[in-house]
Order: C-alpha cells, then structure tokens, then sequence
C-alpha cells in the first residue's frame, strides 16, 4: 500500500489516524462534525402526477440506455430494409452505413471541443434525478465562476449514475451558478454508436490527458470519475466496505494548471443496480480496449436502476491547489491526494446514515496495483 508521510499530521489534525490507502477500513472513524456554512442542498423527489411519472421514467430509461441505441439504429435500418418496409434498396443501406461508418473514424470532435453540452443542462437530466428520489448538497458557499475546478467523484460504480448530478436546471444550475463541466470518458466510447451520440450531447470528451489539457487551457472545468474500470469492478451493494481506488492522476493535472478540486460523493450509487462479472478470458480482451468486463442488471430487462434507495450527492468544498510542475514535486501530489482522501471520507462519514448506511459502514481506498490484479480478488480481500 502506498504510504504518505507527509500528510499523515493532516489526518491526524483531522481527527483520522492515517490515510486511508494505508490504513485497515476499521480504523478509519471519522469524526462528525456539522457542514460549513454555506451549505447548501436540492431536493428533487419523485414525481407523482401522471405527467411527470412519464417524464422521470423516459428521461432515467433513456439516461440508462445509450448502450443499446446501437442495436436500436441497427434494427432501424433493418426495417427501412428491403427484409422489412422495403423503403430503402440494398445500395442506399450499404450508403447510410458506409457514410456512419465514414464519420466514426473520420469525425472526431472529442478530441477537440466536442460538443455544446445540451443534453446533460437540460431538464432531462432533472428528471433523472426526480426518477432517483435524489438530493444533491453542496458544502459551503457557491464556487467563484471566475476560478477553474476539477470535480473528482466517488465512486465510479456499475454505471455511474452519480454523473445525473453534474446537469440539469433546477439541480445543478441551482448549486453551481455560472459553472459548466467538461466530462472525461474512455476514448472507446466515441466509436460504440449511440453511446458515442449520447455523450457527444452531454458535451463529453476523450478523458485522454493531451485533451483535457487543451480543454483546460480553453478555461473549460472538467469532470472525471478517477477511480475509473478497476473501481468499476469493485462495486458490491452487499459489502460494508465501500473502496475507492487511489488514482493520482486527476490530482497531477490540477497541480499542473493550478485548478482547485472539488471532490464528491454518491451515496447509494452501489444499491441501484446488481453488477453481474463477466468469464475472466472476456473481461481481459475487454481491457485491452479499455471496456469494462463488469455488466450489470436493473429493473426488468432494463438497465433502470432499483428504486427505494434514496439516492444522493455530496460536494466538499474546493481544495485549493497551487499551480507547479507534478512531475518534480510527487510530494505535493501526494500532499493533495491525502486532502482529497480526507474530504471524500469526512464527507462519507458526516451523510452516511442520513442515505440508509449503517454506522459500521466504512470506506478505504486500495492502490492501484492492488486493483488491476482483479476487482473480484480486491472485493473479497
């Protein structure tokens, strides 16, 4: 496990004895202290008109489905087939395929500004969050427009629905005035049709660093989900002990731009889906794409999530960061690591209950390392 010895007197000071990534889950007990001033939250219960029944159902089906838009285009061009309503001939099929094709290896704008983010600061994703019976909170005042932020979020889970939490109108708009988000996502996603349309409309980029970088340097803020495919593997709704994956990267970039980070966590997110391990042989192939090998099941045949958690989202106040080079101060890095911990874990221990967590309920943070050999071999340990 690695060690941070140079913020180990900022646990202390904070009331924990050591950071999490070298610390027994046991030990960590965080204790609870009352949120800063400033705090403030945003209820958005479910809706129980019939027309907002219909709407929080179709925006959170339609949030949850992207992975079978493919399929969907697939059998939408079967039925305008000559094997289905006959309207369109074999050549004008093979030339709408051909020219998708054309444009998924030849149309790349996730690598460069990608798209205006109107899907994900719709109303949409407002009922999203009414579907999920959701409150969002911010801790402390409302964020400086004019200062730059890296939202790191905890945990990634099965599907990462936390991401709900970072749109709409009444929620975010509401939380975080004048701040809009870039989010970061595995490149692959870009060339699955329907899930790369779907997050060219929520304004999603490739999460690689010479992108981001330039999406920085364009003054944009960035959203990334750190604990990324490994923290993925790790979700268990039967567990007590919710684990995070102790990525730094997100932490070098911000240092780098000197960008303030604003770490957050979903309570409940573990709860909303089952998560389903796919043969090992499979699961390897996929990662060498950089796909997950962890599926998942949801209402039905669906991949809706479960309803009775109450579903929510916390945001710390923003870490300060001071602006160097990463790569000749690994001490800073892991100086602003271990604040991250600390906030993520003050965070999980002062909501916990108020979300349906026990009080046993732990959280630690495993290293890299450990959760690459396997999520299944990480989870049972």
């Amino acid at each position: 496990s690695p060690s941070f010895p140079a913020s180990t007197k900022l646990f202390q000071s904070r009331g924990f004895p050591e950071p999490l990534a070298s610390a027994p889950p046991t030990a960590i007990m965080a204790p609870k202290k009352p949120p800063p001033p400033g705090t403030e939250e945003v209820r958005l219960p479910r809706l129980t008109d019939p027309v907002g029944q219909a709407l929080q159902f179709m925006s959170a089906l339609m949030f949850a489905s992207y992975f079978w838009f493919g399929p969907a285009m697939g059998c939408g061009m079967a039925m305008v087939s000559p094997v289905g309503l006959n309207l369109l001939g074999w050549r004008g099929c093979a030339a709408v395929v051909g020219a998708y094709l054309a444009q998924l290896l030849l149309y790349r704008p996730q690598l460069s500004c990608g798209w205006p983010a109107a899907l994900l600061y719709s109303r949409l994703t407002d009922y999203v969050a009414h579907y999920y019976d959701a409150t969002c909170i911010r801790e402390g005042p409302k964020l400086d427009p004019s200062r730059q932020y890296m939202f790191a979020m905890y945990p990634h889970g099965v599907y990462g629905v936390c991401r709900a939490f970072t749109g709409g109108v009444a929620l975010w708009g509401e939380l975080f005035p004048g701040i809009r988000l870039r989010w970061g996502s595995f490149g692959m996603a870009f060339y699955l049709p329907g899930v790369r349309e779907f997050s060219l409309l929520a304004g999603v980029l490739d999460a690689s660093k010479p992108v981001l970088t330039r999406a920085i340097r364009r003054g944009e803020n960035i959203a990334l989900l750190p604990g990324g495919l490994d923290e993925m593997a790790l979700t268990d709704g039967t567990s007590k002990d919710t684990k995070l994956v102790a990525r730094k990267g997100f932490v070098a970039l911000s240092i780098e731009h000197g960008m303030d980070i604003v770490p957050g966590f979903c309570f409940g997110e573990k709860w909303i889906h089952k998560t389903v391990q796919l043969p090992g042989f499979i699961q390897g192939f996929l990662r060498r794409w950089k796909m997950s090998g962890t599926m998942l099941k949801g209402r039905g045949p669906s991949f809706l999530g479960f309803l009775g958690v109450p579903l929510g989202f916390v945001w710390a106040e923003p870490i300060r960061v001071k602006k160097m080079n990463p790569a000749e101060n690994k001490a800073y890095v892991d100086e602003v690591f271990a604040e991250v911990e600390v906030a993520t874990l003050e965070l999980f221990e002062r909501y916990k209950e108020r979300f349906g967590y026990g009080p046993e309920e732990t959280l630690s943070m495993i290293p890299v390392e450990e959760a690459k050999v396997g999520g299944r071999h990480a989870k049972s340990s």
